[in-house]
Formats: structure tokens, sequence, C-alpha cells
């Protein structure tokens, strides 16, 4: 098995330190292999996509929009 070296801020460190239980190695390998599985999935579900920068960026404007206008919805009907 190959080494990799990670390299935390002091506080994190402190703060890790208190949990002298957990094997944070294995915590940092589950997470790495967590998301090489994101991308992996990603890859597959683009490598055939026909969407242009042009058409994502459009696309994320439009999602943005609508997320706005639900989030707008919703703090209308808190205030109720």
């Amino acid at each position: 098995m190959a080494n990799v070296t990670v390299a935390v801020p002091d506080e994190l460190k402190k703060r890790m330190a208190k949990h002298t239980d957990v094997r944070w190695s294995a915590v940092v390998r589950s997470i790495i292999e967590e998301k090489l599985d994101d991308l992996e999935l990603l890859e597959r579900l683009t490598s055939k996509n026909k969407l242009t920068q042009e058409d994502v960026n459009r696309l994320a404007g439009e999602v943005d929009e609508a997320g706005g206008r639900h989030a707008e919805a919703m703090l209308r009907e808190t205030r109720r």
C-alpha cells in the first residue's frame, strides 16, 4: 500500500488529537474513495454529453433563477 502525506492546520491537528480512538487514515481513505467514485460517475454521465459550455452556463443560470424564486416564495410563506 502506498503512503500519502496530508498537511492539516495546527488547530485541526489539535482537534483530531482529542479523538485517539479514530483511525484518521481510514477516514481520509474513505473520503478520497467517495470523491473518486463521484468523479468517475460524473465522467461516465458526461462522456457522451453534447452540451457546449454555453449550454451549461445557460442551464446553470436558469437553475439559479428558479432556486431564487423558490427561496423567495418559501420566505414569503414563512412570514405569513
